[in-house]
């Protein structure tokens, strides 16, 4: 599986592309030092953290994901969900998300060049036939 996000980091001045700090710089600010609640404009980059791993699919029922019209009785704890295996992360603020999207892909490309690998399968190696 491949899972990548965005996520808006508030920055330094310092850290800030040519850009948005020119922005910033316009910006007035009711406190010189301090941000306003819920004021962040011209303050933030953007992270993209992805991450490839592989996950057994976990077996579950349709109330698991959707509660009955009753509610639930509370009787029964959830089954537990999909556990992850062979995880590798990478994110970064200084480079363009495309950068990011693309490492992930590699990763996943090169963890199974074949693309052989399904389901509860990727935990082994791809075996041949050879009859």
């Amino acid at each position: 599986m491949i899972q990548v996000d965005g996520k808006g980091n508030a920055m330094r001045p310092s850290g800030l592309r040519p850009a948005t700090l020119k922005a910033h710089l316009k910006t007035p600010r009711a406190m010189r030092t301090l941000l306003a609640p819920g004021e962040k404009p011209h303050r933030k980059r953007m992270a993209t953290p992805a991450c490839v791993f592989d996950a057994d699919p976990a077996p579950g029922r349709p109330h698991d994901i959707i509660a009955p019209p009753e509610g639930r009785s509370g009787l029964r704890s959830p089954p537990p969900g999909p556990r992850s295996r062979t995880k590798w992360l990478t994110g970064s603020v200084i480079h363009p998300p495309e950068h990011t999207v693309a490492a992930a892909f590699d990763q996943a490309q090169a963890s199974d060049r074949d693309h052989v690998r399904t389901g509860s399968s990727w935990s082994t190696a791809p075996t041949t036939n050879s009859t």
